[in-house]
């Protein structure tokens, strides 16, 4: 089932959604990106408990950077 919403963007992220050919389908990976993130950080403090990513180190976050090759830094 589907649901038509309007939405505005940025120029530039409604350039790139709309550059994918599948404006739709972007936006939708991208909302269910951003909510596996969520449910894995979720999982990580019931895991660890509140507060585990206090004691990541700077140099933990560069080595995160480095291996995974991101385009956006690690906050």
């Amino acid at each position: 089932m589907t649901k038509r919403i309007t939405i505005s963007l940025p120029d530039d992220l409604a350039d790139e959604a709309q550059r994918s050919g599948n404006a739709s389908g972007y936006i939708a990976e991208a909302l269910r990106e951003q909510r596996r993130i969520r449910e894995g950080m979720a999982a990580l403090e019931r895991l660890w408990g509140p507060g585990w990513q206090d004691d990541i180190t700077d140099a933990d976050r560069e080595r995160a950077n480095r291996l995974f090759g991101s385009a956006r830094e690690v906050a």
